[in-house]
C-alpha cells in the first residue's frame, strides 16, 4: 500500500502549479501518490498538469468540469489509495521533510492526524493573513487524547485541512466527505474530524508554505455573499452536529464552533474571549437562579 495520497485539486493556477508541484516531487519521504484533479481549468493549468503527468509515474490526473474544491477533493478521497491523506492547495507549497517528519511520527505513535504549522506569505505586502502556529497553545510531541485536544481548540483553533496528515482509514470507515457547493468547507470538515479521532499529536513545524492571493476563491469571495450563506449552512449543520454528538466534549465544541461562526457571519468577527466568558457567566447565573426558583 502507498503510504500517502496527496489530493490536489487544480483550478486556474499556471502561475503557481509548477511550485507546488515540485515541493511534493521532492520531498525526502518518496513513498506517495498525487491524486490531481482538474477541475475544469481554463488557463494553463491542464497543460502544465499533462506535461507532468507523462514524466512522473505516480500523478494520476482526474478532471471534472468546474464544481468547486469539495468535490474536487472528494474525487481524490474516491480514487486515493494511501495509508495517510493530505490535502493540498495548488497555489501553495510544502517544506520538503514535511512527509517523513509526520509519518514517522504518526507510525510511531499510531495516531489519527499529526498537526503542524503553516508559514503565510503574499506576493503584494499589502494582505492580512491568519495565525497558523500553534506553538503558545499545544505541547509538541505530546499525544493527545479527544478531550484535551479539543480543550485547547478553544484557546487556538485552526480549520485548514492542509495543516494534518490523516489517517486514511479515519476519513474512510466514519464517511466522512466535504460538503460541495460551500465556500469554507473546512470550517465543517475539520470539527468531523476531531470528533472521530482518538490519538493525535502537534508537531511545530511550519511545513505548509500558504500563499495569499487577492484573485484567489476565497480572496475573490471570502467577504461576499457567497461567504456568508456559506458560513450560515455550515452554522445550521454544526447545531445539528452538536445534538448527535453523544460525548460531552464533543457537543461542547461543536455548540462553541457554531456560535463562533454564527457571530461572524453577523457581525464579521467572533466575540472576544473576555467577552464570550462573561456571556457564558450570566447564563449560568440566569440558569442557577431559575433553578433556585424551581425548588
Amino acid at each position: 500500500m502507498t503510504s500517502i495520497s496527496v489530493i490536489l485539486p487544480v483550478y486556474n493556477v499556471a502561475n503557481y502549479l509548477e511550485k507546488c508541484l515540485n515541493s511534493v516531487l521532492s520531498q525526502t519521504f518518496r513513498d506517495f501518490e498525487i491524486i490531481a484533479v482538474d477541475d475544469g481549468s481554463t488557463d494553463g493549468s491542464s497543460d502544465i498538469l499533462a506535461v507532468y503527468n507523462q514524466l512522473t509515474p505516480n500523478l494520476y490526473l482526474y478532471t471534472q468540469t468546474n464544481a468547486g474544491l469539495s468535490a474536487a477533493r472528494n474525487l481524490g478521497l474516491q480514487h486515493a489509495k494511501g495509508e495517510y491523506i493530505y490535502f493540498l492547495d495548488s497555489d501553495d507549497y510544502l517544506e520538503l521533510d514535511m512527509f517523513e517528519k509526520c509519518v514517522q511520527l504518526a507510525e510511531r505513535h499510531q495516531l489519527d492526524f499529526v498537526k503542524f504549522d503553516a508559514r503565510p506569505f503574499s506576493d503584494t505586502a499589502e494582505m492580512e493573513w491568519n495565525r497558523y502556529d500553534s506553538m503558545a497553545f499545544l505541547e509538541p510531541y505530546k499525544l493527545y487524547q479527544l478531550d484535551d485536544w479539543l480543550k485547547k481548540q478553544y484557546q487556538h483553533y485552526n480549520s485548514p485541512v492542509w495543516l494534518f496528515l490523516i489517517r486514511h482509514s479515519l476519513i474512510r470507515e466514519n464517511g466522512l466527505a466535504f460538503q460541495e457547493g460551500l465556500l469554507h468547507e473546512d470550517e465543517l470538515f475539520t470539527p468531523q474530524m476531531f470528533a472521530v479521532s482518538k490519538r493525535m499529536m502537534y508537531l511545530d513545524k511550519a511545513f505548509f508554505n500558504r500563499r495569499y492571493r487577492q484573485d484567489s476563491i476565497m480572496g475573490q469571495a471570502g467577504r461576499g455573499n457567497a461567504s456568508r450563506k456559506s458560513k450560515q449552512w455550515i452554522v445550521l449543520e454544526l447545531h445539528e452536529e452538536a445534538k448527535r454528538a453523544t460525548e460531552k466534549s464533543v457537543q461542547r465544541f461543536m455548540a462553541h464552533r457554531r456560535d463562533t461562526l454564527y457571530m461572524e457571519t453577523q457581525f464579521g468577527h467572533p466575540i472576544p474571549s473576555t467577552r464570550r466568558w462573561l456571556l457564558d457567566l450570566r447564563v449560568y447565573l440566569r440558569q442557577l437562579k431559575h433553578g433556585l426558583r424551581r425548588k
